[in-house]
């Protein structure tokens, strides 16, 4: 009897199990899962069909709901991206999944190198292309982050793209807060790590001594392997007084202390300040020791005089000019 009492309870315990197993939401948290495609949702939505005898359209189309959503896909072996949602729902027979809560890890050399987090967002089934919306940031793994209203994901081009009016906040350093830049949209390249910011880019950055660092140009580059910087097309940039401008400007930091060490504009860069006018192929900008380094063809006017040299240095923020091997013009009076 004891025996014949011991298998009813197990019998009990087993029931038990299965109710409270199918009775709970599926959690995908710590279970990736793949992304049926648009073809098996249509081939399941017909069988369903066959076996709903008559059934609406309406009760056919049920939607699949899921919490705690987790999803990885690879790409030659190697991670692509991984997801995670709060919910995901989809409407069989259609082969976008609409999440809630959203977060993607993009993944390059097996390194997250992206980060983007929004409110709600779409992924296809098929082409795996991703659409994120709701005050979305985006951070690259070396410190930039971008804020927008949405960003979209091109699966086969690995390109994370924001077509809206964007701001980026660049990585501090011991000095103080990072460059502060706006645009017009943001692309970053997952497989090269290079993020740009097009049309009507403006930024700044407060320097040591307590001046504002001003830049406007066509378009920005970054890199998000080490803290350069590239600014591109009609580049302006306001120090102080002194005025720079020129096709192309390259921000150098030194070593792992990420402080700013160099700005270069070249390409034909014009200078004026208060009560001068520069010109040369290059104009190094160093502002540790806030002075203008000019190279190639350099040359000064000043109170109507003119000066050239092999090299023409402005030190402390030009209050005073050093000429290499001067050749000056003075006009007569």
């Amino acid at each position: 009897m004891r025996k014949f009492y011991g298998i009813l309870f197990a019998i009990f315990m087993i029931f038990l199990f299965l109710e409270i197993l199918i009775g709970f939401p599926i959690s995908l948290e710590h279970e990736p899962f793949q992304l049926p495609n648009s073809s098996d949702e249509k081939s399941k939505t017909a069988e369903n069909q066959k076996e709903a005898n008559g059934s609406s359209t309406t009760q056919l189309e049920t939607e699949q709901k899921m919490q705690g959503v987790h999803l990885v896909e690879s790409r030659a072996g190697d991670r692509d991206w991984e997801l995670f949602a709060e919910s995901a729902e989809n409407s069989q027979g259609k082969g976008a999944w609409q999440l809630q809560n959203v977060k993607v890890l993009f993944y390059n050399n097996d390194k997250v190198d992206f980060t983007v987090t929004g409110k709600r967002g779409n992924i296809d089934s098929g082409s795996k292309n991703m659409k994120i919306e709701g005050n979305v940031v985006t951070r690259s793994s070396n410190g930039y982050t971008f804020q927008s209203n949405s960003v979209s994901y091109f699966s086969t081009r690995r390109l994370i793209r924001s077509p809206e009016a964007i701001r980026m906040v660049g990585p501090a350093d011991e000095r103080g807060k990072g460059l502060i830049l706006t645009g017009a949209e943001m692309e970053a390249n997952v497989d090269s790590n290079v993020m740009t910011i097009k049309e009507n880019v403006t930024a700044s950055k407060q320097l040591n001594d307590g001046k504002k660092f001003q830049i406007q140009s066509g378009s920005a580059e970054f890199s998000g392997k080490n803290h350069s910087a590239r600014f591109i097309d009609d580049v302006s940039i306001d120090v102080g007084s002194i005025k720079m401008q020129g096709p192309e400007a390259q921000f150098d930091y030194r070593g792992e202390v990420d402080i700013l060490q160099s700005v270069t504009v070249k390409g034909g860069v014009k200078v004026s300040d208060v009560d001068k006018f520069a010109t040369s192929d290059t104009v190094k900008f160093d502002p540790e020791q806030n002075k203008f380094i000019f190279n190639g063809r350099p040359r000064v006017v000043q109170n109507n005089d003119e000066i050239t040299g092999e090299q023409i240095v402005f030190i402390d923020g030009g209050k005073k000019v050093k000429v290499e091997k001067i050749r000056a013009k003075v006009e007569k009076q």
